[in-house]
């Protein structure tokens, strides 16, 4: 607080700053100056009556707790300065961006002022939007971590139920049914890429016959390779964004068995570059995050359906499932953590949780390629 005598027009006015400070909430205070005042005793009146006025306010927004946006901020910066994160990397940076891209207008609203009419206009855009009701699960989510970290922090008090109990997910459509190719289209899609000798052929054939996702495959170097005990080993992720390795998305290692079919086309490939680190290619478009692009661009070329890289992943699920592999083992090799990740490629498989599956074959080697029946070769047994 200050009271100051200040010159103007030569003539002596007085002028009034009042700075109030939460004393246990960081961050929120409130601050004003009146200038003008005539009489030293008229400046330290006012003083009192602002000193009176911005403590009322600072209690009351104090009580609504801070605003949304430096709410979300104080999450992000808590949960990137823990050294044991509690959810993926990955998951925690979608979350952040739907943040980001959903609640635009709470930006400037208090905790406490985010109610059931906030999140009810949330939803109605969300469903204007077209959004499934998995998308609207992991919103939820990441706006429930958010309320509870300011709850946990002390930055917001008195919340007893959070404002998305009024987010009624499952009044939303069902989730579209996943793209997927069936076995037959995957033995096309596969001949064609090996018959045009594309540059990308290596990759999506390690990429249908492991399950790995893209940036594990990137990743992937030789030392990773057990040709003896015929085992891949998955404990490292490119990440596009960073542009640099980190972990797995599910933040642990796991081994993937080489099938017969695997096993030769790795031998091969090692042949074909025995000094080369990594297994595959690193493809310069690849490691800006467009290998959807190009896998999408030669579909088309073909004639054949059109299917995110990610796509190739759910091909080797859906078909371990379907030829007898238990879905608890192709949860371990593809690095779910929970059967519910494997629920809908139970049902694309049209397997019950019980599981079965006898492998297939791409037939990559060229005397094979004209009379390919099957593909990744594991036995049920082991």
């Amino acid at each position: 607080m200050a009271v100051k005598s200040y010159e103007k027009d030569g003539k002596s006015l007085w002028m009034v700053y009042v700075n109030v400070r939460h004393p246990t909430v960081p961050g929120v205070r409130k601050q004003s100056k009146i200038k003008g005042l005539k009489t030293e005793s008229a400046a330290l009146q006012e003083e009192k009556k602002l000193l009176q006025r911005l403590t009322a306010e600072l209690m009351s927004e104090a009580d609504l707790g801070p605003t949304w946006n430096e709410a979300v901020n104080d999450w992000e910066i808590a949960f990137r300065a823990l050294d044991r994160k509690p959810l993926a990397q990955g998951t925690f940076e979608d979350q952040v961006s739907i943040l980001r891209r959903w609640t635009v207008a709470f930006r400037d609203l208090r905790l406490k002022e985010i109610g059931r009419a906030e999140m009810t206009s949330l939803l109605n855009r969300v469903e204007r939007e077209g959004k499934t009701r998995n998308f609207v699960i992991k919103l939820k989510s990441a706006l429930n971590k958010v309320f509870n970290h300011a709850i946990d922090a002390g930055s917001v008090r008195g919340v007893v139920v959070l404002p998305t109990e009024a987010l009624k997910v499952g009044k939303l459509k069902e989730d579209k049914v996943p793209e997927i190719l069936n076995i037959e289209e995957i033995r096309s899609f596969i001949i064609e890429a090996k018959r045009f000798d594309h540059e990308w052929y290596p990759v999506w054939v390690i990429a249908l016959l492991t399950g790995m996702r893209s940036g594990e495959l990137l990743a992937l170097t030789w030392k990773d390779v057990d040709f003896s005990k015929r085992m891949l080993t998955v404990s490292k992720s490119y990440d596009c964004k960073a542009r640099s390795v980190k972990s797995t998305k599910s933040g642990y290692w796991r081994n993937v068995p080489m099938s017969d079919e695997l096993n030769s086309f790795m031998l091969k490939l090692r042949n074909s570059n025995p000094n080369r680190e990594h297994v595959l290619p690193q493809f310069g478009c690849w490691k800006k995050g467009e290998q959807a692009r190009v896998l999408r661009n030669f579909c088309k070329g073909m004639g054949l359906p059109s299917i995110r890289f990610h796509t190739l992943r759910a091909c080797f699920a859906t078909q371990l499932l379907s030829n007898n592999i238990a879905p608890a083992r192709v949860m371990k090799i593809c690095g779910w953590k929970d059967l519910k990740t494997m629920e809908r490629y139970i049902r694309l498989a049209g397997v019950d949780e019980r599981g079965a599956t006898d492998t297939l074959k791409l037939g990559t080697d060229a005397e094979a390629i004209g009379e390919v029946t099957e593909l990744f070769k594991f036995r049920a047994g082991k």
